[in-house]
């Protein structure tokens, strides 16, 4: 059947990219000051041309089971209201996979996800986004294996945890001190992602240079993004960290334009 949301066309022939986000996102749940909602209301805001909005599904508990302990879903679940918006996190994560199996697709989600681990969390996560969407596809047969990519500030302990033991799942945690090296790594963790069923991209903003990394640029992002949508046909991103409120939607955007780029 002729879906026509995949027939939204910008000017100059670049096609809008499907972006998972729900109001729940906006809600002031419980976490600490910097992790707020209008983290996600300002790049709702810059990047309004160039998406395609969609509302994520609820993730199920049997989703969340693949990467977490019933202990650790037991305490989320104590608050209700942040239970509801992280399991509308995950299953936005969950959406955006299985849209990048026809086309690249961006994850506008909160809570972050990559500090939750199989039986913790932290560092203003609950569940593991990334780790859930792709253990979902592999559940369901739809994939083989996967690459994940890092490019948050902070290691994704969390996702590192959950995935250590999977040979299915290969996690490329960038970490540099300097531009360039930041550049160069992605590069280099990007060499095998052909041999891959789909890529993940775990994206802090907060990298950049008016953040606590102070490394990059927002033309790095676009760069960034250009690399990782051309490494393979199968590519989704999902939003991770990123504070410094005044620049973070164009940080965004600048990213998501270098996905339409990459799909020309």
């Amino acid at each position: 059947m002729f879906d026509f949301r995949e027939a939204l066309w910008l000017k100059g022939g670049m096609k809008k990219i499907p972006v998972l986000f729900s109001d729940d996102f906006l809600t002031d749940y419980r976490t600490v000051d910097c992790e707020n909602p209008e983290r996600a209301w300002i790049i709702q805001s810059a990047i309004r041309e160039i998406a395609d909005f969609r509302e994520p599904d609820l993730c199920s508990k049997n989703d969340l089971l693949l990467c977490h302990t019933e202990s650790l879903i037991e305490s989320v679940e104590s608050d209700e209201e942040v239970f509801s918006v992280a399991r509308r996190a995950a299953g936005g994560a969950i959406m955006a996979a299985e849209i990048a199996l026809t086309q690249p697709s961006f994850g506008l989600i909160r809570p972050p996800g990559h500090h939750a681990g199989r039986n913790f969390n932290g560092g203003f996560c609950f569940f593991n986004n990334m780790a859930v969407a792709l253990s979902t596809l592999l559940s369901r047969g739809l994939i083989r294996n996967a690459l994940i990519v890092d490019i948050d500030l902070h290691y994704g302990n969390g996702t590192e945890d959950i995935v250590k033991e999977d040979p299915r799942i290969s996690f490329k945690n960038i970490n540099a001190f300097h531009r360039e090296e930041f550049l160069t790594n992605v590069e280099l963790a990007l060499r095998d992602a052909p041999s891959y069923d789909i890529v993940g991209c775990s994206a802090g903003f907060d990298t950049y240079v008016h953040d606590w990394g102070g490394i990059l640029l927002t033309d790095d992002y676009r760069e960034i993004a250009r690399m990782i949508t051309s490494s393979n046909p199968h590519t989704f991103t999902i939003l991770e960290g990123g504070y410094y409120i005044s620049d973070l939607g164009k940080n965004a955007a600048s990213y998501l334009k270098g996905v339409q780029e990459a799909c020309l």
